[in-house]
This record gives structure tokens, C-alpha cells and sequence, in this order.
């Protein structure tokens, strides 16, 4: 809980109106004074499921996101947007997650010795089906000998068009001052994170839905699937959908 800001889910809204630019950053201490909020959290009788949701009353905006998890995908974040308004709301949304480890990485190695671990991080992206790979340039040892890392963890996204990615959280500020974002590609040697920037129309009483899917353990073969499906299968949202509830 003390890493809230830099670890796990992170969003940020830029909403528009009146000719003015409002920053809304849900769940954080950032707005915790600026707005008239409320917050709920949610869980199904299960307890495979778990949705926080933040009503901004000033904004007329609710922000929902929902962890979910999938035996053949993986962990999965829905998120929602919900525009309570009588008009229509344009918004420049970024959502994503902070401090994505790679594959390769115990415990007790993250708690000890972290800012070498940062060293030795290297986050890609495939840019026709927007999936991040996060691996290290090598498995870290105390031997003197080559030890490839073969494996990742992985990130990616669906329901928004082409947008902008990002494998790092060393941009935010420039999106908190409403400046232009710059696609992230290879981020060597930095916390991974994996964020999507896109603007929207939203129309009055309408919602907008968006998903991530993560995912550990992922050798070649499975990456190179991955892809492939992503940009292949177009019921790829629903296959995700049935295998949660299932």
C-alpha cells in the first residue's frame, strides 16, 4: 500500500470542458483534495474477483477497473469509463500498469538487491500487435558464466485503437502537464510498466470498456503465438471473457 503511486494500476484522465483541461488521476493522493469523490470496492461471492471503483461527482465521470483472472490467458484488468453527463465528454485517457517485473526475478532477490535487478531489466514491444515483453538481458548470478534469460512476462491490451504505448513511467509528468507523449519501443534498464494513451469522445450516458491481459513464464514459441493470435483472432475478446468466467 505505501507503493500505491509507483506500483501496479495507475490512470490518468485529461478531461475537457468549457475550454479547460482537468487532470483526474483515480485512486490517487494526487486528487484526493482537487474533486468530490467516491469510492467503492467490490467483490464477487467467489472471491476470484475484485473491482475498485471511483465516482468523480464534479466531473460526472465513474472510473472502474476489475482484476480478473484467466487459466488460459492469465491475470486480466477491465477497465471502464462512464460518463454520467448530459453532453458529450472529450478525453486523452492513459491507463496502464507500474513496475512490471520480469520474468526471472525471486523474491527474495527483488527485496534484496532491487536497483540491481532495475540494471539488468530490458522491456520491448512488438508494434503490430502491441505486446510488451519484459525480460532481463541476462539472469543475474554469482558465477562466472553466461546465463541466457529465455523467458518473459508479458502485457497487452484490447479495446482501444491504435494507441500510443508506453514500457515506462518516466513520461507521466509530461502527460500530468498535458505535453505531447512519445512511444516507448526498448526501455533498457528502467521499472517496467505498460501503459496505452489514446483520446476519446465520449457521448452522454454511454461507457467506454478496455482490457489487459498480463501473463508470466512466457518462453519464444508461446510470444510468437501470442502475436500471432493478437493480430489474428478476432473473437480473441470473447475467448478471454468465456475462459473468466469459467
Amino acid at each position: 500500500t505505501e507503493s500505491t503511486e509507483v506500483t501496479g494500476s495507475k490512470t490518468i484522465f485529461q478531461v475537457q470542458t468549457n475550454s479547460e483541461t482537468h487532470i483526474w488521476e483515480p485512486f490517487s493522493i494526487r486528487s484526493a483534495s482537487k474533486y468530490h469523490t467516491t469510492r467503492n470496492l467490490y467483490k464477487n461471492i467467489y472471491g476470484n474477483k475484485v473491482l475498485f471503483e471511483e465516482v468523480n461527482h464534479d466531473l460526472e465521470l465513474t472510473f472502474r477497473y476489475q482484476w480478473n483472472s484467466s487459466d488460459k490467458f492469465g491475470f486480466v484488468k477491465k477497465s471502464q469509463l462512464i460518463n454520467h453527463s448530459n453532453q458529450t465528454q472529450n478525453i486523452s485517457l492513459l491507463d496502464g500498469l507500474q513496475n512490471i517485473l520480469p520474468y526471472g526475478v525471486s523474491a527474495d532477490l527483488q527485496n534484496a538487491s532491487s536497483n540491481l535487478v532495475d540494471a539488468y531489466k530490458r522491456t520491448e514491444l512488438d508494434d503490430k500487435s502491441g505486446l510488451g515483453i519484459f525480460a532481463l538481458s541476462a539472469i543475474i548470478v554469482d558465477k562466472a558464466e553466461p546465463s541466457e534469460a529465455l523467458k518473459c512476462n508479458v502485457v497487452w491490451s484490447l479495446g482501444i485503437d491504435k494507441p500510443t504505448y508506453l514500457l515506462s513511467s518516466l513520461q507521466l509528468n509530461q502527460f500530468r502537464r498535458c505535453e505531447k507523449l512519445t512511444q516507448e519501443n526498448d526501455v533498457k534498464a528502467e521499472k517496467g510498466a505498460y501503459f496505452i494513451n489514446s483520446e476519446t469522445s465520449l457521448p452522454a450516458h454511454s461507457d467506454k470498456n478496455w482490457c489487459f491481459v498480463t501473463n508470466v513464464n512466457q518462453d519464444h514459441a508461446a510470444v510468437a503465438k501470442l502475436i500471432d493470435q493478437i493480430k489474428s483472432d478476432k473473437n480473441l475478446k470473447n475467448e478471454i471473457l468465456n475462459d473468466i468466467e469459467l
